[in-house]
């Protein structure tokens, strides 16, 4: 018989052949299309860099008195020190304490992840859009682990695996990176604005998730520039910049 689009089967020993190798090929691409770690395309476009958008009505961190804070949170606010802010020296502030940075971000959009450049401290952030859960192995870092999926045209990200050694918010609010910590962060894109709502949900020191909201404006004629951190401003031992003093005294 013939097969349009194949050359003539000359017998049944080639025909079985030929039958097999599209059986074969129709179970990859099947197999291929339902494997879980399948990389989703973007549903939006967030490609490009975006700068922080200051307009009213977007609140960033909750109010002290909308905050409900566990007794062990509470306790751990009151104890709250410079000289606790991993920024002051030169730590990079990673999540959730970076969520309300200023500088400009640039996010790069591919099928297995998204990646966000921050100027502020040169942080890379990679989102695994591939289907994979955060591995058991992986240590508590500043920047956590993230994966991603698509929810219509909303990236939602999840972030586990997030460092004790950091704050909640640049006032210092605390963040116990207890292992049932973890971060919901869902971004929408509106015209030229891109907004993101971050639930960070920290049952040790909080009885309701922490809600911190931010929303950046696309700049197609933006950059990313250096930065820099001097470890000497942010000395916080005697005679440093937030004990009062200045730079070169003892």
């Amino acid at each position: 018989m013939r097969i349009a689009g194949l050359p003539q089967i000359r017998d049944r020993a080639q025909s079985h052949t030929g039958v097999g190798l599209i059986v074969t090929l129709a179970l990859v691409i099947a197999v291929g299309l339902l494997h879980p770690s399948a990389p989703v395309h973007a549903q939006a476009d967030f490609e490009g860099i975006w700068v922080i958008n200051p307009r009213p009505g977007v609140r960033g961190a909750p109010s002290e008195d909308e905050i409900r804070y566990t007794p062990a949170g509470r306790a751990e606010w009151e104890r709250f020190g410079a000289e606790i802010d991993p920024s002051f020296r030169c730590i990079m502030p990673g999540i959730p304490r970076g969520f309300t940075d200023p500088y400009p971000i640039e996010i790069i959009q591919q099928d297995h992840q998204v990646v966000i450049l921050h100027e502020y401290y040169h942080q890379v952030r990679r989102i695994f859009m591939d289907g994979r859960q955060a591995p058991d192995y992986w240590p508590n870092t500043l920047g956590g682990y993230s994966t991603g999926h698509w929810e219509g045209e909303t990236l939602v990200v999840r972030t586990t695996h997030m460092s004790p050694g950091n704050l909640m918010d640049i006032h210092g609010r605390p963040f116990s990176g207890a292992d049932d910590t973890y971060v919901i962060e869902r971004f929408t894109r509106e015209g030229y604005l891109l907004s993101r709502i971050a639930e960070v949900h920290d049952p040790t020191y909080y009885e309701v998730p922490f809600v911190i909201t931010h929303e950046w404006r696309f700049a197609p004629d933006g950059e990313i520039w250096e930065y820099a951190c001097d470890p000497q401003f942010g000395d916080v031992g005697p005679g440093g910049a937030i004990q009062g003093g200045t730079e070169g005294e003892p």
